[in-house]
């Protein structure tokens, strides 16, 4: 079974893939032939009908330093509808003020 994966997270050309754990989770869902997108939380926004969405892009990652992922164009994702699995991860987690 194919999961649609959203993944809340810090951008990705700012992270350090060697120790960063949202990069593994991301490629170790695509190994498993899941497919991949990147959202930031400033994306996202709530309708009427209290329908969560998100623009957010399609992604393929690799453990290649410098060359690490690769985007597609930007789509707007129904994050109840359009999604498996949603992985809120950027750091911190939470607002510090």
């Amino acid at each position: 079974m194919t999961l649609r994966v959203a993944v809340q997270m810090d951008p990705l050309d700012s992270i350090n893939i060697a120790g960063d754990s949202s990069f593994a989770l991301m490629l170790a869902a695509q190994a498993r032939g899941h497919s991949l997108y990147e959202y930031h939380v400033e994306s996202l926004t709530l309708d009427a009908e209290d329908r969560l969405f998100a623009h957010a892009f399609p992604v393929r990652v690799q453990r290649v330093e410098g060359d690490h992922f690769s985007r597609g164009e930007k789509v707007r994702l129904d994050l109840g509808h359009d999604v498996d699995v949603v992985l809120m991860r950027q750091d911190p987690p939470f607002d510090m003020g």
